[in-house]
């Protein structure tokens, strides 16, 4: 069932319309992304080793974001209208997305077709299907609509579960996913020897980064209400605290490669849950201002424009595009902005037509 009345202040999310943070948390996201991409392998090969899993962790923030930016837009929409409306969520999802999306897959395929770049069988498929995740062998360009993939399924599956399952049971399958993901990797690897590749971007092994925004979404005012966990809060220090457990998860590459997929996936979970929540509430704090500054909140606002293009401008193989520094970064700039401004600002009018 949805929430009644008497749900609604405990499950409400008590946040404001445009959450705080969130953009900043979305650029300090795409900038990990961005660097680690940006890093020629082949020339810092020791150093590369230090930053290689950076934009794994920034794309696992994005996750977590998104799960529970989604997860608070409709529990203040059942909390408000007493319904989810599935069609009008789907209808302004595709309206954000697909129009951005859509011109970059047109634009690699352009340049495929004029050899510029090379694309490997069944790319263009799986990236206009959203099942890139489950495709092994990606060519550069199109690799990262792995995560969107990712992304789109998660549209699918959790607004259904809200209002078919009823929001208390969805919260118990999100929290029993979270628990059961580290065994579904373990089955993933011993018994199914799957690539670090499957481990790392299918979503039976990635969602639970989703759900753990979900289940901050869910819980956010409960979290709140706790004085240990806003004492903790508190402590001038409390940021160390995720940073830390991110490098503990980092380190589990090191002992091995199923301690990292294995483990080291959920302990960086609770690293970027809890990065979340304190930017988000503690947006007064020195960190919370940070994230707030205007060129963070700018750099957050075009996240999805600059990681659209990032992989085209990025790319140190053989063959294809080849943009030296800077020229690289100047040239993703430009097209970012071009995308921002004149195709994802370009249907306003359409997207409040199916607000609620």
């Amino acid at each position: 069932m949805l929430p009644d009345a008497g749900e609604a202040t405990r499950i409400d999310p008590d946040l404001p319309s445009r959450i705080p943070s969130l953009d900043g948390l979305r650029a300090v996201s795409i900038l990990m992304v961005i660097i680690a991409h940006a890093i020629n392998p082949a020339a810092l090969p020791v150093e590369y080793a230090l930053f290689g899993h950076m934009g794994n962790y920034g794309v696992r923030i994005f996750f977590l974001i998104s799960g529970f930016l989604i997860t608070t837009l409709l529990l203040k929409e059942a909390v408000k209208h007493g319904t989810i409306s599935l069609g009008a969520f789907y209808a302004r999802r595709a309206i954000r997305i697909f129009p951005a999306f859509y011109v970059y897959v047109f634009t690699v395929i352009v340049l495929a077709s004029c050899e510029w770049v090379v694309l490997q069988p069944g790319d263009i498929l799986h990236t206009l299907t959203y099942t890139m995740n489950y495709h092994q062998d990606r060519s550069w360009y199109l690799n990262h609509t792995w995560s969107l993939s990712v992304e789109e399924q998660f549209y699918l599956l959790w607004p259904a579960m809200l209002v078919w399952l009823g929001w208390r049971r969805a919260m118990l399958g999100a929290f029993l996913f979270v628990i059961a993901a580290p065994l579904i990797r373990s089955v993933m690897y011993f018994g199914w020897q799957a690539t670090p590749t499957a481990l790392g971007r299918q979503f039976q092994a990635v969602g639970d980064a989703l759900a753990c925004g979900c289940l901050l979404a869910g819980h956010y005012n409960r979290l709140g209400a706790a004085g240990w966990y806003r004492r903790m809060q508190d402590y001038s220090i409390y940021p160390l605290l995720p940073l830390l457990l991110l490098a503990v998860s980092g380190a589990t590459y090191w002992i091995s490669l199923p301690c990292y997929y294995i483990l080291g996936q959920s302990v960086a979970n609770i690293s970027c849950f809890l990065l979340l929540d304190y930017g988000v509430r503690a947006a007064g704090s020195p960190f919370g201002r940070l994230l707030n500054t205007r060129p963070l909140t700018y750099v957050g606002a075009m996240s999805y424009s600059l990681y659209l293009w990032q992989e085209l401008f990025l790319d140190y193989g053989v063959t294809g595009l080849r943009f030296d520094f800077p020229f690289n970064l100047i040239a993703l700039a430009v097209t970012s902005l071009f995308s921002y401004y004149c195709i994802e600002q370009a249907f306003p009018g359409l997207r409040q037509r199916f607000s609620r």
